[in-house]
């Protein structure tokens, strides 16, 4: 089905006669959480909206590309079928007979299902998110559940039970009526790599279904990113229950004056609340990762470096200064935090040779004391 053809039904059953571009607004806001000032869309300068020319056009002839590009990973079709369902009872029997010509099976019970279903998809071809041929899409289905039943449950708990895809968040597994169940999907980050474990993630199945297409490299070398931060987390918290950190990270600490950074500021101990830099919505892998390392570790780690700096074995200040440069200067580059966050964790391992966990444990004290990552505007 086109989008055009899809407007065109919706609108006939439940616009409630309202006109072509404020039904194409109701119709976006039941299916994506994208606000309109982030279609990059055409604008009038003097209400600040999309063009109403612009949303006519694309009801009658479909998407643009960069529309669909734009809400394609922030999609929502619970979230649709949840509107949809508060519709007046007899515009949505209407409905279901009407996209039966489409879908045979169709029926009042599940027609809200399969109309989000449809939008969804409608949205992945118009972004350019398909596959060459239907036996490439059963070729990738296939792989993604042999994948998921050797990997799957291991790359869940690595995640922490949260689709790893930024700006998601869904949660993987739900309770219903005292029963238990999972709910969520493996993908392969660079597919150019053989599906090894490392370069595996757990996503929910909506997230999964899109990626499975995408070969945009920005995405995947975030996705990258995102794999690297929850190896080492994981990681650390296998080892570092039963092991000494004074040793490790004074030996972190003591080199970070080698990146040859300065910047000027005031030193400080006090922590900040991690939503205050960090935003569990736009990448929760990357926050919760940041709180667990703050949660377990701050106040031992601030009592480590004080009374290293008090011994004289390493210089707080030059230390607080290196850190708030190095991060100054990747900011300003445009790196995206997820980005930052592994940089600097890497340069600090090259100049300590300290496992990567203990250098990510060291940024996540300095994020807590805002010498990494600005607050997050109110």
């Amino acid at each position: 089905m086109e989008f055009k053809d899809f407007f065109s039904m919706m609108k006939n059953r439940i616009s409630d006669g309202a006109d072509v571009p404020y039904f194409f607004r109701d119709l976006m806001a039941m299916i994506t959480d994208v606000t309109e000032e982030e279609w990059g869309t055409p604008k009038d300068p003097s209400t600040k909206l999309t063009k109403d020319n612009t949303l006519r056009t694309y009801a009658k002839r479909g998407f643009s590309q960069k529309f669909a590009q734009s809400i394609v990973y922030r999609l929502h079709p619970e979230m649709f079928v949840e509107s949809l369902k508060t519709r007046p009872r007899a515009a949505l029997a209407l409905l279901a007979e009407d996209y039966k010509s489409y879908d045979p099976t169709t029926t009042a019970d599940n027609m809200a299902e399969k109309l989000a279903d449809c939008f969804t998809d409608i949205i992945r071809r118009a972004a350019g998110l398909v596959p060459q041929s239907e036996f490439e899409r059963q070729r990738l289905v296939r792989q993604a559940y042999e994948l998921k039943q050797q990997y799957g449950e291991y790359l869940r708990d690595e995640a922490d039970n949260v689709c790893a895809f930024p700006g998601c968040g869904r949660l993987l597994s739900v309770s219903e009526n005292g029963k238990f169940s999972t709910i969520y999907e493996v993908g392969i980050i660079d597919k150019s790599k053989e599906p090894k474990v490392d370069n595996l993630l757990v996503f929910c199945p909506t997230c999964q279904a899109t990626y499975m297409f995408d070969s945009n490299k920005k995405r995947r070398k975030e996705l990258a990113g995102i794999k690297k931060i929850l190896i080492a987390h994981k990681q650390s918290m296998q080892l570092l229950d039963s092991m000494p950190l004074e040793k490790e990270i004074i030996g972190v600490i003591s080199k970070i004056k080698n990146l040859k950074e300065k910047d000027l500021l005031d030193p400080s101990l006090d922590p900040k609340d991690i939503r205050e830099k960090l935003s569990p919505d736009e990448n929760f892998a990357l926050y919760n990762t940041v709180k667990g390392y703050v949660d377990t570790y701050y106040v031992t780690l601030k009592e480590i470096i004080t009374n290293a700096d008090k011994r004289g074995e390493i210089d707080y200040e030059e230390v607080q200064d290196q850190m708030k440069a190095i991060y100054k200067r990747l900011h300003k580059a445009g790196k995206s935090n997820v980005e930052v966050f592994n940089e600097i964790s890497e340069k600090i391992h090259k100049v300590s040779f300290q496992e990567d966990f203990y250098c990510q444990i060291v940024v996540a004290f300095f994020i807590a004391k805002c010498e990494v990552f600005d607050a997050i505007a109110q």
